[in-house]
């Protein structure tokens, strides 16, 4: 997903301005909820949203690999193509269950550990289901129960309810990455 910051700001309210976090364009779903979620439903999301963070990492880790090997070795070169290869297979199942799946509506999202802010014009309040597609290879999306708290401006926030350590230590090292990516971006000068 293609970081970007247009018309999304941090108001200092949305509840995670204080949390490290990165911009980016995600197909988002909110699904509001009318009673808490029992323990066995979130013990099914964390284990879904640590094979949905897993899966993004290990993509991450190989296109990130495939593009920083200049200087290859027969057989690395190898396996740097066997992995464009198996990144071929994982688009094109991608866009097959996404051809099947209704998508959610695409929309630049601010995300955190402690939730996700995004703009939209429907008026959205109380508990609710947040589901995110964190990398486009990966159609299963990032599913939490979490509360909107008020923001300014047509910007929502939905603070995440608490995630398992496991599944929180996933969310902030994919966090963290993609806000280094989104600084060393910002740092490389223009080529012309």
């Amino acid at each position: 997903m293609a970081n970007t910051t247009a018309g999304l700001k941090d108001n200092g309210d949305s509840g995670i301005s204080d949390a490290l976090s990165y911009t980016g364009t995600f197909s988002l779903d909110w699904t509001p909820l009318s009673e808490p979620l029992d323990s066995a439903i979130l013990d099914r999301y964390n284990e879904d949203n640590l094979r949905v963070l897993a899966a993004v990492a290990l993509l991450d880790e190989q296109r990130t690999a495939n593009n920083s090997n200049d200087d290859v070795g027969a057989l690395d070169g190898e396996i740097a193509r066997l992995h464009q290869k198996m990144n071929l297979l994982v688009d094109l199942l991608a866009f097959l269950v996404s051809q099947q799946v209704a998508a959610a509506p695409i929309r630049v999202a601010r995300l955190s550990w402690r939730g996700v802010a995004w703009r939209d014009d429907a008026a959205i309040t109380g508990d609710g289901l947040i589901s995110l597609r964190l990398h486009r290879s990966v159609p299963q999306p990032f599913t939490w129960p979490a509360h909107v708290v008020p923001a300014n401006g047509g910007q929502h926030c939905a603070c995440f309810a608490p995630l398992s350590e496991a599944c929180q230590a996933a969310l902030e090292r994919h966090i963290f990455l993609h806000h280094r990516r989104a600084i060393a971006g910002q740092r490389k000068p223009a080529h012309n």
